[in-house]
């Protein structure tokens, strides 16, 4: 009888754990949903940016997809680039150990193109945590390897086809951890806002070809992905 009554107050105590933990898997996001996660690792820091941002919420959101990441120097960055969105280990750290170097994501706060459409802050809240999830994506492929490792994503980064490569696996990897659909959302967004019929001036549409157009996933392959991996059957999405 005691027994019985020790495995029901287990139970019991199991299932209000449950009730009372943060969800941590949606479909779209808003910044109320993000607002209660916080890095207690306390390795993000911002330049350049405004104070009422929810880029940090963001960010911190984001890392809980990453538990076994250990880095420890995040630093995000915001200023005039033509890239929207541009990740690396900075190179001072290149005799550091994986997790001791310091990488830096860079967010463009402006292209002088129609990719400006795509920036982070101009894109939907969850698509910005597509786009955040897809440097972080980056960062924890890099934070396992040695020096060899860091020299040959220095040497990726000199051919499209590395660049495509990195972007790919970064891609592959925000699907598998869970954040497929917000990564969903951001190729969307992408396929929508950059077609031909919206830019201007013919040579940043020329270099947008050249370098940018083929990188993402279609959004029919992120779909594929999705339904293919097992985090999206194992956790109910909201």
């Amino acid at each position: 009888m005691i027994r019985q009554f020790a495995i029901f107050i287990g139970f019991l105590f199991l299932n209000l754990l449950s009730g009372s933990a943060q969800n941590l898997y949606y479909k779209t996001l808003n910044a109320q949903l993000v607002a209660p996660f916080y890095d207690t690792a306390h390795r993000v820091e911002l330049k350049n940016i405004d104070s009422t941002s929810s880029i940090k919420k963001q960010i911190d959101y984001v890392l809980k997809f990453y538990p076994k990441m250990l880095v420890k120097n995040i630093l995000v960055d915001f200023k005039k680039s033509a890239s929207v969105a541009k990740t690396r280990p900075k190179f001072s750290s290149i005799f550091k150990s994986p997790v001791q170097r310091v990488y830096k994501i860079t967010f463009s706060k402006g292209t002088n193109s129609t990719l400006d459409s795509v920036v982070l802050e101009n894109l939907t809240f969850n698509s910005q945590i597509g786009l955040i999830a897809h440097q972080i994506s980056i960062i924890e492929d890099m934070s396992t390897g040695g020096f060899f490792n860091f020299v040959a994503f220095y040497f990726k980064n000199l051919t499209h086809a590395g660049i495509k490569r990195i972007y790919l696996d970064a891609e592959e990897k925000t699907i598998e951890v869970g954040l497929g659909y917000q990564l969903l959302d951001l190729n969307k967004e992408n396929l929508e806002n950059l077609k031909i019929e919206n830019w201007t001036d013919t040579k940043g549409y020329t270099n947008y070809m050249r370098h940018y157009k083929n990188r993402p996933m279609k959004p029919s392959r992120v779909i594929n992905f999705i339904n293919d991996m097992p985090v999206y059957v194992a956790h109910p999405y909201k």
